[in-house]
């Protein structure tokens, strides 16, 4: 067994583990023997957190410790008396004694060695309060202890040490002393180079201890000085290179809070994360779908950068689909340019495109490499939409209508009628075909949702507009929701969302306006006030800001349209699901209350049973007194069993009357279970419908480039912010006739550089 010859007080502690320092230490043994001298009570615990050198929580936990190690110091002289007196062994003790530290672990329970020992049948009650008795000395000089002043030789356990005696703390408490301990080396390191304050690496201490104490979240202290902007990124990790601890930037994900569920076919992995997804990136989100040993299917880093930055707390991060493989078996011949609405016009009845089938059987990897094998495909590559439709075969698509055809992102084939509208189209001139080729010589305004395949209009006002193509408005837009697959065209847009597959060109201003684009935003002459701009090929404008409304943002490279487009699709999903979700939340509520009606009708037969058993007894007892017994006993009998007759039919016919509803109930849930049946065909079709959108949409988004450069051919105000994949930069002076592109370093980290031009 372990000795030792004194208890260190929580001074002693408080120095050993790192909460304080040297000089801290010093001026805490003066100032309580000052106090002691004065005849004043007080504890050094609240002596340290009167003079601000600990947190409560860190104290707490230094009172743990010291907790610990006296009732250890108890339980070792206990054990030393048991041994002398041939009470216990010492196997025994040391049993006991690992017992003992196993419970304060687990429940803080200060479980003395004596019951243990009791409890465990190793001595009786009378040999312990023997044992007890002997070991009042001891209790003697624990209290001697308690008031002994803090000792003065200034040794600081190392970390090993530290971690080694301290039994009752969690992994994360330890690893957090631990931290701190460093952290320690780490401020006195900045402040020796200059690069912060001793107020500010305070300030950040703060911080690092709420986020523990609150979150249970350990981050070194580093990160908190560059999220305060005290230091930068580059002072932080030249800091840690000098104390050897760049391990540390990498924590492994379980320290992140992030959860990978696999799907049952191990065809998809989508990621969850509880809390701090502000500290991570791209790297934490492949480490963690590494550690689940996935391999395959990992969606690019810019996909996962995005979701992060979109702050997305649960998405899809890996998925193998057979699209490429169906694509192989059914290849597909097209008789018009796929790549956009066709100019040419198609007939009615004329031949749009022709599958040619492969083999049945399509042979795939899943994430973790295993072969699998899938019999029937995702309907790859087309899919017949408005105005087409397919042969009886389904390998042939052929136009229902006469217009111009094309094939959307989705691999969905559409037909295109013209449509001329020769004045406004607002609410006098009704709503438009659905899908159609507009070309409107006035207005378009808002009084009908509109679809179509290219768009022309000489102006659009309040406007809501899906087109499979082109988008060109003469004048401009305002107040208008636009989606497009192809390119955006207008001298302004005032106050719109624009979400398009295509390039936007603008070609005056853009105020009040949010763009996402897997395109360019190629508008080398237009100013941007007020905006925020996202572009997966890059952007190229004018001028950004005008140092008086909000700033702008503006993103290169991201996937911010792909994402925004998926989580309109995930929208339509929730939305065609909430029919059959009410419907099965009324059919558990009815069967609820059916089974709570039932559990009532058990307790009333079991009763309605009990009483006539009881009557049966009184019956028969009422039988063998009725000659000897009085007439007044008799009398109480007759109550007695009348009682238990009435009670009997009450329960009867409280069950009966329970029966009629659990009936009701049980009728109302079959109902619904027959109308859900009806419902979940039509909603898991449309829903497949949708789930085959976004698998054509990611498979898009795999095969084009990203290009993270932003260029400003005149000038941009300070305050603008400029994100390009995996970093960001905000300006604090105006520049003039610049580009931001997005470089990595030395350490393989991304950075955004401005270039003068």
């Amino acid at each position: 067994m372990e000795q030792s010859n004194r208890i260190p007080d929580l001074a002693e502690l408080a120095l050993q583990y790192g909460t304080i320092n040297i000089e801290q230490f010093q001026h805490l043994q003066k100032l309580y023997a000052l106090k002691q001298k004065q005849g004043q009570t007080i504890s050094l615990d609240r002596i340290i957190l009167n003079l601000n050198f600990a947190t409560q929580y860190q104290v707490g936990l230094l009172k743990l410790i010291e907790d610990y190690l006296v009732i250890r110091k108890q339980g070792e002289a206990f054990g030393r008396i048991a041994i002398e007196k041939g009470f216990a062994t010492e196997k025994d003790i040391e049993k006991a004694l690992e017992y003992q530290k196993k419970e304060f672990r687990r429940a803080k329970l200060k479980k003395l060695i004596g019951d243990i020992l009791v409890e465990s049948g190793v001595i009786t009650i009378k040999q312990k309060n023997a044992i007890l008795k002997e070991q009042l000395f001891l209790d003697t000089a624990m209290e001697k202890i308690a008031a002994l002043e803090p000792q003065s030789d200034g040794h600081k356990a190392s970390d090993k040490t530290i971690l080694k005696n301290g039994p009752d703390l969690s992994d994360y408490e330890k690893k957090f002393l631990q931290v701190k301990i460093l952290d320690k080396e780490f401020s006195a390191s900045v402040i020796e180079k200059g690069f912060a304050t001793a107020l500010q690496v305070r300030t950040a201490q703060i911080a690092q201890e709420k986020a523990f104490e609150k979150e249970n979240k350990i981050r070194i202290l580093g990160d908190f000085m560059v999220q305060l902007n005290f230091i930068t990124e580059d002072q932080k990790i030249l800091v840690l290179k000098e104390q050897q601890r760049l391990a540390e930037l990498s924590q492994p994900a379980k320290d992140k809070d992030i959860f990978v569920s696999i799907s049952k076919d191990r065809m998809e992995a989508v990621i969850k994360i509880d809390k701090g997804i502000e500290t991570l990136n791209y790297r934490d989100i492949r480490q963690a779908l590494q550690d689940k040993g996935i391999k395959f299917g990992i969606y690019p880093d810019a996909i996962l950068q995005c979701n992060l930055d979109m702050r997305n707390i649960e998405f899809v991060a890996a998925r193998q689909d057979f699209s490429f493989e169906l694509l192989k078996s059914k290849k597909a011949s097209y008789s018009f340019d796929i790549t956009k609405v066709d100019p040419l016009e198609k007939k009615m009845g004329a031949a749009l495109a022709q599958q040619y089938l492969g083999g049945e059987i399509h042979l795939k990897k899943d994430l973790f490499g295993n072969n699998q094998e899938q019999t029937k495909g995702y309907e790859f590559p087309f899919r017949c939409a408005s105005g087409t439709r397919l042969s009886s075969d389904q390998t042939k698509a052929f136009a229902a209508k006469t217009g111009f055809p094309s094939l959307s992102i989705e691999r969905k084939l559409y037909i295109h009628p013209p449509i001329f509208v020769l004045e406004d189209a607002d609410l006098r001139y009704g709503p438009l075909e659905n899908y159609a080729n507009l070309k409107i010589s006035g207005i378009l305004t808002g009084a009908y949702p509109v679809t179509a395949g290219d768009l022309y209009a000489r102006e659009i006002r309040g406007a809501r507009i899906e087109a499979i193509g082109t988008v060109r408005s003469e004048i401009g837009m305002t107040d208008s929701f636009v989606s497009a697959q192809g390119d955006i065209h207008a001298k302004y847009l005032h106050n719109c969302r624009i979400e398009t597959f295509g390039n936007v060109y603008i070609e005056n201003e853009m105020i009040d306006s949010e763009v996402f684009s897997s395109g360019k935003i190629d508008s080398r002459h237009c100013r941007v006030v007020s905006s925020t701009l996202f572009a997966k090929k890059g952007i190229e404008l004018k001028g950004v800001g005008n140092g008086r409304t909000r700033s702008c943002i503006l993103g290169a490279g991201t996937e911010h349209h792909i994402l925004e487009k998926i989580k309109g699709l995930e929208l339509e999903i929730k939305n065609i699901c909430s029919p059959l979700d009410e419907l099965k939340e009324k059919k558990e509520d009815r069967d609820k209350a059916a089974n709570k009606i039932f559990q009532k009708m058990i307790e009333l037969k079991i009763f309605h049973d009990q009483a006539k058993e009881r009557k049966s007894k009184l019956s028969n007892e009422f039988k063998k007194k009725k000659e000897a017994t009085e007439k007044k006993e008799l009398k109480n009998i007759v109550t007695l069993v009348r009682t238990f007759e009435k009670r009997m039919e009450d329960s009867l016919a409280s069950l009966k009357e329970l029966n009629e509803i659990k009936k009701k109930y049980d009728k109302e849930s079959t109902l619904l279970e027959q109308k859900i049946k009806r419902l979940e065909p039509e909603i898991e079709k449309r829903i497949s419908g949708f789930q085959i959108d976004m698998l054509a949409i990611f498979e898009w988004a795999r095969k084009e480039e990203n290009h993270s450069c932003i260029k400003i051919r005149k000038q941009a105000f300070s305050g603008t912010l400029f994100k390009g994949v995996y970093s960001e930069l905000a300006i604090d002076n105006e520049l003039n006739n610049f580009s931001v592109m997005e470089r990595q370093d030395t350490t393989a980290d991304y950075n955004l550089v401005v270039v003068q031009h």
